[in-house]
This record gives structure tokens, C-alpha cells and sequence, in this order.
């Protein structure tokens, strides 16, 4: 397990992991290493022209772009895959072969290659490049090169014992960072607080209305933040409504918290949600364009929304949701959910794919 030692900079792991994550999304390469083996690593997404030669400098015919199972079977070159697979790399590959292998283009990768399975030997490093790319709302498609360790000062060396993706506690941890009373067009009586997590880039706010009672059942709301419908407008899902309905919802009951949590497109973020939209103009539903990507259809973790529960001294509450799969895991983390409150907004002719893939294949319920 990873050193949970405070140094001068806070807590070591999480500061690890959170300059691993930023390396990734700077374009840089970091040294991925176990007891097993040493991995250079570099997120396809972000990759540019002179990393990759580098890279392949150093590679001697051993450089690899590994992929989540979801990706490699979208992408038809593995139909059955049990985890993630590893694509050899031929000599002299190019960066729009290696975007078009991450779902990162239209273009339809070359059927040429072949994947199998990440080897046992990488197998907990590939893990770990996932978890990272993916904190860091980049595509989980990676470049890797097998090396031995480089005296190389600008590079990241890391042993994945030191991540906090295997430091992480039973119950994760937020820290309260601001508040402030915020009225509201259909809740005057209403405080903002502003939660952060450690070791992870987002912020997630608790609107607390009215003053719930600590030992009561609390009217709560999951909502996962989406700029496109709560800020914009979109009529392609029903987010904005569902905010606005759960806000005047909980003002007329008296008082309840609405957590607004840094989820963006079921937790894969704004650049991946766009490239999402764009594949279910060619024809996916919204779990399928996910998938095309690489990620699971639901990535979020309401393990932060029950810390943030506790935080607040809420244990009992009634949650406003359609989606059972939130209850079950907010009972996982020590958060009894008393009773149920529908949420049905309105459905249009942009939304209604949309929500009928939720209703026929994610488990939602219509009432």
C-alpha cells in the first residue's frame, strides 16, 4: 500500500498521482513502474509530433497503444475482449493512424492490426495509465514503450504503489473549501459550499436549502453537472430541466441539499461528451458513442457525494432520482436512502433517443 505520509507539499500520494495526471494532459510521457516492469507512457490524445519520434526512437520495435475492451471492440479489432487490449505498433506509425486507433477521428483504423490481450506483466500498469487518463477526462488510449529505467531529469517516474488510486481510503475524503448564502429564483433561503477531493481536479458544490436537520430524512438530489444543458440550454437531454425542477422541488418541501457534482457527460467530461454527441449524429445512442471512446457507459463514482453527505451531517435521506443505480451506491457508502422522489422532465424531439436509451438500457426508471 502507498505511503500515506504528509510531506512538506500534503499528502505524498496524492500529490503523485495529480503531477502524473497533469504530465499526461501537458503532452508529456511519464515512467509507469511495478515490481514487474517499466513502462514509458504517453496519452495518445495529447500526443504531438516530437514525443512520438522520441518514442519511437527509444521503442526498437517494442512500442504499443493499449485500449480499454470497450474501445477495441468499437473499433473492431478485438469482439470479444475480456480487458484491455495491446495493438503493436508498426515502424513509422503516424499520429492520425494512432487518433484514428483512439477514436480521436472518423477515419476507421486500419484492419491490418491486431490486438490481444495486455500482458500479465503490464497488466496493473495498464490499469493504472487508465485511472490516470481518465482523472485527467483525456480518452484511455495510451502509447507505451517497455524500458528500462532512463536517466532522463525531466521525466515522471512512478511507482503505481505510490498513486492514490491504491491509497484510497474505505470512505474517500473531501475537504470543505468556501461558502456563501446564494439566493435563488426558486429558493431565496439557500447556502453554495464548494467541496474539493484530493488528489482529483474537480469541485463539487452542495446547495443546501432552507436548513435541513441533521438527524431528519433530508430531501437530496444527485445532479452531475452539464453545461450544455444547465447553462446553455440543449434540448438534447433533460439535465437543465431536471436541475431546475429538483431545486423548486426541494424549496417547496421546506429544505434538502442538491449536490451539483463535476461529472460531466456520466463522468467522462465536456471534450468527451462533444466527441460523444457528435457519434450519435452518425447514428450511436448515448451508451455506444461512450463505449466508442473507450469508457464504460457510466464512469462516475458517487463515492465523493457521500462524503460530502457526511460532511454535512447527513446520514437518512430521500433521494429525487430515476436512477436506481445511484441508491445502491450511495447505501454502499454508509448513506441510508430512506425513500424514493420520481424526477420526470420534459421530453422533446431532440431528447427523446436520448432518454429512452436511459429508460431501455441503462436501468432508468419513468416515474
Amino acid at each position: 500500500m502507498a505511503s500515506t505520509h504528509e510531506g512538506i507539499n500534503g499528502h505524498l500520494a496524492a500529490l503523485t498521482t495529480e503531477r502524473a495526471v497533469e504530465e499526461l494532459r501537458r503532452g508529456r510521457s511519464i515512467q509507469l513502474h511495478d515490481d514487474r516492469c517499466s513502462l514509458l507512457v504517453a496519452a495518445v490524445e495529447t500526443l504531438e509530433p516530437p514525443l512520438l519520434a522520441s518514442l519511437q526512437g527509444l521503442a526498437n520495435d517494442r512500442m504499443r497503444l493499449i485500449m480499454t475492451a470497450q474501445r477495441a471492440q468499437a473499433a473492431d479489432l478485438a469482439h470479444a475482449a475480456a480487458g484491455p487490449v495491446s495493438v503493436q505498433m508498426p515502424r513509422g506509425t503516424n499520429l492520425d493512424t494512432l487518433r484514428s486507433l483512439a477514436g480521436l477521428t472518423a477515419q476507421h483504423p486500419s484492419r491490418t492490426l491486431t490486438a490481444e490481450p495486455v500482458s500479465a506483466d503490464n497488466a496493473a500498469i495498464a490499469s493504472t495509465a487508465f485511472r490516470l487518463a481518465k482523472l485527467g477526462r483525456l480518452v484511455p488510449a495510451l502509447l507505451v514503450v517497455e524500458t528500462e529505467a532512463l536517466d532522463d531529469p525531466g521525466l515522471l517516474k512512478v511507482h503505481c504503489k505510490d498513486l492514490i488510486e491504491h491509497a484510497e481510503p474505505e470512505r474517500q475524503t473531501v475537504e470543505l473549501v468556501s461558502r456563501a448564502r446564494v439566493p435563488l429564483v426558486d429558493a431565496i433561503d439557500c447556502e453554495v459550499v464548494l467541496f474539493r477531493r484530493r488528489g482529483e481536479l474537480g469541485q463539487h458544490l452542495a446547495i443546501v436549502i432552507g436548513t435541513p436537520a441533521p438527524h431528519a430524512v433530508v430531501p437530496v438530489r444527485l445532479h452531475s453537472a452539464c453545461l450544455t444543458g444547465d447553462v446553455l440550454g440543449s434540448l438534447r437531454c433533460d439535465c437543465g430541466d431536471q436541475l431546475k425542477r429538483a431545486i423548486n422541488r426541494i424549496g417547496c418541501l421546506g429544505s434538502g441539499v442538491l449536490l451539483y457534482l463535476d461529472q460531466e457527460g456520466r463522468g467522462i467530461g465536456l471534450a468527451n461528451k462533444l466527441r460523444a454527441y457528435a457519434l450519435q449524429d452518425a447514428g450511436l445512442d448515448t451508451l455506444d458513442a461512450d463505449e466508442h471512446l473507450g469508457f464504460l457507459p457510466d464512469e462516475r463514482d458517487y463515492g465523493v457525494a457521500a462524503a460530502v453527505l457526511h460532511e454535512l451531517g447527513i446520514r437518512r435521506i430521500r433521494l429525487m432520482t430515476n436512477n436506481p443505480a445511484k441508491i445502491h451506491a450511495l447505501e454502499r457508502h454508509g448513506i441510508e436512502v430512506a425513500g424514493r422522489l420520481p424526477l420526470v422532465a420534459t421530453v422533446n424531439a431532440y431528447n427523446q433517443r436520448y432518454l429512452k436509451a436511459k429508460l431501455d438500457r441503462a436501468g432508468h426508471l419513468d416515474e
